[in-house]
């Protein structure tokens, strides 16, 4: 080391110009990085400058209310553990995706929820492409300018950018090539020091919360290692040395471990109590593979072809020539450095297309934790970072110049490159079984990948023509032509479709109404409604914000709009309102939440990830909605129809199995309108007898008939020819499966109307607008007493109290004379529950699959439950004893430099006067 030292101080000061030469590189590796901010930037200009936002998919429904609930939290100081708002009750800081302790989610907590996504997005592509320049300058060696255009295509290239809405995704892979740089050069700079960098790297993946994004991750790693550590050991090195990437990974895995308990020790214990525990099938796990079909037009920008994002790959034209120019020289001069590329672009592409290869079986069956992942397509990552590290090696080349005799055969290879690709675009199009794919894309996608073509033919014959002249002149021309491309491919992604702030802030009338109205944790919602309708207010939209947004960007409004209105998955988190449906692609719902919802709800064989609305047919019979103490239901009007113009709400329907009793809202009318379902009803046939009660006592009854067919409903009209106040109907059904779908009150005279509920008063409306919000009148609070002789009673009709309600612990008074033997929390049951009775601990049992029970001894007077999971705890103990090992590891190392250093400078004094 002394020696080291001694000739670095005889060589700068023997040199000058050697010290001229590293101050001009480290000058162009700054003003490399300068400009790789400035590329991004200018990519992501809406996000950042422009202050807009992605309003819609995973982002809008997803990561803005994870991100706002847990940025609430850090300003509060505390940790949030439980969340109330989703699947009635559910973990929340055990959820992974939250990120909750990522570093640079914690310190955009203080900046309003929808910029800190916003700049969050565009602060990792950054970080990505930096850490790409990292790996091709710092650990494989190439030029400046080689090791921006490696950046360049990871950064800006199509699979990155694709997974913008994908939040805790892009953080992680972020992270990616910094981590095998860092295993690459460990057997230069040591196992140790490589170890105690790699930790906090690999952290940082754990803590960004994508679970299959640090699998992937951590089999990138190892190839890595496994492919540095085989080169080593074939050029004869020592054994240490060469095994010095494996060692490291093995510590800094070990290490970053520890340090993230905090976030996986309860996510473990999540995990057991997860809908996915044990894997996910084999149709499921293979459920987004990369499709062949799809790969000749992945493999090229978008241009606004509606390509699945998570099959989007494309480096563009000129990224597939400089592609093509470093793998053939990696091929030809068995470069060990370029054999990763090679080898990261094969196995990328061969695992993402998942069930079209027979590894996927051989892998789902044998490969520990591969079947816990469904998104195969996300293995792209690893061809993404491949070709990029190909990329860079094609500018080099370009920059030492091709040689003669290679020009011919790389046109020839390029030639060949395009041909296949349009083999593959025209296959696709002709075996697709899936329609969007099964046509060409418009003429405007086409012209788009003609100029990519043409850009890449430019990039080869600018570099056979200047060849290694004018200092890497062509190499330059190269890094500017992808630059370019990807530029002008990046205002194609999703990063560049963004809408104007309040396409997420604005309230709708929905939900403003059930913001005044449905504000504490005993009014929860139950959503009901779809998509299938128009905002009443689109053309003012469209009127309004068609003047600064694109037409996608408005499309994308009027689609968050009608999100917001029907309380679509998990905006009710972002709303700080209660619901019974949620959204989570990980480790939620709970196993116990699918076993109690799918005693009413159609689930699908692979089970579900919330979205309870989509599996049901109808609304839940009232005990069911007493059970989960649903106090209001949203739903659409698509359902809803006009007869003879006469509104009908054909919502709700009322099998007809015994004699049904309506009690009337108060409409003075002439008629009686009423919709039926019966099955192989004729025109006139009887359907049943009423009984029509009126406000002064009076009596008139009916033969009901089929009047008249409205597929596939049956219309009759019960009239009575003068105004008077209908209070109360009554139906006794005279077939078998007859239905009522629908009572409206007529006035005749004037054509108003006044439709009824066919629940009666169980359900009514009490807000209609784009959608309808229906009210339970009925419904109980969250908390019922369970007698002795079993039966249920209200804790608040008996006399009880809530003293605090608060997300991670309830507190309640029970009524003095309650006699009860049980106490029945209607919110979701999970280990960390605990129950103190009157001073007394006790347990918390798990009752109707779902539900919180605490047995209660007699006289009981007051319980208190907390959450208060062991696994938070120890692991938090455990990471701060990961932190304390890294930090006195991170302090050995640097006193050992310095004590070198010392020793070194003590030696060079003997070359002192």
């Amino acid at each position: 080391m002394m020696r080291k030292y001694t000739e670095r101080f005889m060589r700068d000061a023997a040199f000058p110009s050697y010290t001229r030469h590293v101050r001009l590189e480290r000058a162009l590796t700054v003003w490399a990085l300068l400009g790789l901010a400035a590329l991004v930037g200018i990519a992501t200009w809406k996000l950042t400058l422009g202050e807009r936002v992605i309003a819609r998919g995973d982002l809008l429904l997803y990561f803005y209310p994870l991100r706002d609930y847990a940025a609430q939290a850090v300003r509060e100081g505390r940790l949030p553990l439980w969340n109330p708002h989703t699947f009635m009750g559910a973990p929340f800081l055990a959820n992974v995706q939250v990120g909750f302790f990522y570093p640079f989610n914690v310190l955009l907590s203080w900046v309003p929820t929808d910029r800190a996504v916003s700049w969050s997005i565009a602060l990792h592509l950054l970080i990505a492409a930096w850490g790409a320049f990292v790996l091709a300058r710092w650990a494989l060696q190439l030029s400046n300018s080689a090791s921006t255009a490696t950046a360049i295509a990871f950064g800006l290239g199509g699979y990155l950018g694709a997974q913008a809405e994908h939040l805790n995704q892009l953080q992680g892979l972020a992270w990616l090539p910094w981590a095998c740089a860092v295993v690459w050069r460990a057997e230069r700079t040591g196992w140790g020091r490589a170890g105690l960098v790699l930790a906090p790297l690999l952290a940082l993946q754990l803590f960004a919360g994508h679970a299959q994004s640090l699998y992937i991750s951590l089999v990138v790693l190892g190839i890595v290692g496994l492919v540095a550590a085989l080169t080593r050991w074939r050029v004869g090195d020592a054994k240490v040395r060469a095994l010095a990437p494996l060692i490291a990974l093995v510590l800094g895995g070990a290490l970053a471990v520890l340090i993230s308990a905090a976030q996986w020790m309860p996510a473990l214990e999540l995990a057991r109590e997860s809908a996915r525990a044990g894997g996910l099938p084999f149709n499921e796990a293979a459920s987004f593979s990369w499709r062949p079909w799809v790969i000749g037009r992945a493999l090229l920008p978008t241009y606004g072809d509606p390509l699945f994002p998570e099959y989007v790959a494309y480096l563009g034209g000129v990224g597939l020539t400089l592609m093509l120019i470093g793998g053939l020289a990696a091929l030809r001069e068995h470069l060990r450095a370029w054999w990763l590329g090679l080898v990261l672009v094969g196995l990328g592409v061969v695992l993402a297309l998942g069930v079209a290869t027979p590894l996927f079986g051989v892998l789902y069956r044998w490969m520990p934790g591969f079947n816990l992942f469904r998104a195969q397509a996300r293995w792209l990552v690893m061809f993404a970072l491949g070709a990029s590290l190909l990329v860079g090696l094609g500018v080099q080349r370009l920059q030492e110049g091709l040689a003669a005799g290679a020009v011919p055969k790389l046109v020839i290879a390029w030639i060949s490159l395009v041909l296949g690709v349009i083999a593959l675009i025209v296959l696709g199009v002709r075996l697709s079984p899936e329609a969007e794919y099964a046509v060409f894309p418009t003429r405007a996608v086409l012209l788009g990948w003609l100029l990519s073509a043409i850009a890449g033919a430019v990039c080869l014959a600018g570099g056979g023509v200047l060849g290694a002249r004018a200092h890497g002149a062509a190499g330059r021309w190269a890094v500017a032509l992808l630059s370019a491309e990807l530029l002008v491919a990046a205002q194609f992604q999703p990063y560049a479709r963004a809408s104007d702030r309040q396409a997420l802030t604005s309230l709708r009338p929905s939900t403003l109404f059930l913001r005044a109205h449905a504000n504490d944790p005993n009014a929860r919602v139950l959503a009901l409604s779809s998509l299938f309708f128009d905002p009443g207010d689109k053309a003012e939209q469209e009127l309004i914000y068609s003047a600064h947004l694109t037409a996608d960007e408005v499309y994308d409004r009027l689609i968050a709009s009608k999100h917001k209105e029907i309380l679509s998955p998990n905006l009710a988190l972002w709303y700080r309102l209660y619901s019974v449906d949620g959204y989570d692609g990980g480790l939620l719902p709970l196993r116990r939440y699918v076993a109690f919802v799918q005693r009413f709800a159609a689930l699908p064989t692979g089970g579900l990830d919330g979205r309870l609305r989509e599996f049901l047919s109808a609304v839940p019979s009232g005990d069911w909605l007493d059970a989960m103490a649903v106090r209001y239901v949203i739903a659409d009007k698509t359902a809803d129809r006009f007869f003879d113009g006469v509104y009908y709400d054909l919502l709700i329907a009322q099998p007809l199995s015994a004699s049904l009793t309506l009690p009337l809202e108060p409409f003075r009318a002439t008629a009686l309108g009423l919709v039926f379902r019966a099955p192989e009803a004729q025109a006139g046939d009887l359907l049943a007898r009423a009984r029509l009660v009126f406000d002064d006592g009076s009596v008139l009854r009916f033969s009901v008939s089929a009047q008249r067919s409205e597929p596939p409903y049956w219309l009759a009209r019960l009239a009575w020819g003068e105004d008077r106040l209908p209070v109360q109907l009554t139906l006794e059904p005279l077939r078998l499966g007859l239905v009522l779908n629908g009572v409206t009150s007529v006035d005749e005279r004037d054509g108003s109307f006044w439709a009824q509920h066919v629940w009666g008063d169980r359900l009514r409306v009490v807000h209609s607008g784009d959608v309808k919000v229906y009210e339970n009148t009925r419904a109980p609070s969250r908390f019922a007493l369970q007698r002795r002789d079993g039966s249920l009673a209200d804790l608040h009709a008996l006399g009880g109290a809530v003293v605090v309600d608060a997300p991670e612990r309830l507190v309640l008074r029970l009524p003095a004379s309650a006699d009860a033997a049980r106490l029945i929390v209607r919110d979701a049951c999970y280990p960390g529950w605990l129950a103190n009775v009157d001073g007394a601990l006790v347990s918390v049992e798990c009752v109707d699959d779902l539900f919180r029970a605490v047995v209660l001894p007699p006289d009981a007077r007051q319980v208190e439950l907390v959450y208060q999971p062991i696994s938070v705890r120890v692991g938090l103990g455990m990471s701060a004893v990961g932190g304390v090992l890294w930090g006195v590891g991170v302090a050995a190392l640097m006193l050992r430099r310095w004590w070198r250093v010392k020793n070194a400078a003590r030696g060079l004094s003997l070359f002192s006067p």
